[in-house]
């Protein structure tokens, strides 16, 4: 029996929800542990505190989770679909963080370092992972 419009768009959302803490939840906890582990300048803004973690979190997941509704007003087969956009994607989130590395990136923000910018590059990665898992789970 298939589910109705009703049911997938709940499991879609409660889903949603779900990725939304867990990359919360998971970014922060790399925050912690890189900035424990590594020395990343406190004047850095991305990993200045809580605060940036949680925003750049929320909205990354928020829009991932808007592209994959969009995606499955047109397509048959959504999750395979997002799952390609969502690779591609994070591949080009790369790109203005090794920006962070160039002279002209370390201008504009101070205290970018390696370690930091592969923190914010791992913080990608663990929100990604956490959207493409709900949109499995609710598809």
């Amino acid at each position: 029996m298939d589910d109705g419009p009703e049911q997938r768009r709940g499991s879609f959302v409660k889903s949603g929800a779900i990725a939304l803490v867990l990359s919360v939840v998971a970014n922060l906890l790399v925050r912690a542990g890189a900035s424990a582990l590594f020395d990343i300048p406190p004047e850095f803004p991305p990993l200045q505190g809580a605060g940036p973690v949680v925003f750049f979190s929320v909205i990354g997941v928020l829009a991932a989770l808007g592209v994959f509704a969009g995606i499955g007003g047109v397509s048959s087969r959504p999750v395979p679909v997002f799952r390609i956009v969502a690779g591609v994607v994070l591949v080009v989130s790369f790109i203005p963080d090794l920006w962070l590395l160039t002279e002209s990136g370390a201008a504009n923000f101070p205290g970018a370092t390696p370690a930091g910018v592969g923190t914010l590059m791992l913080m990608h990665v663990v929100s990604a992972a956490a959207v493409v898992w709900a949109v499995e789970r609710s598809g």
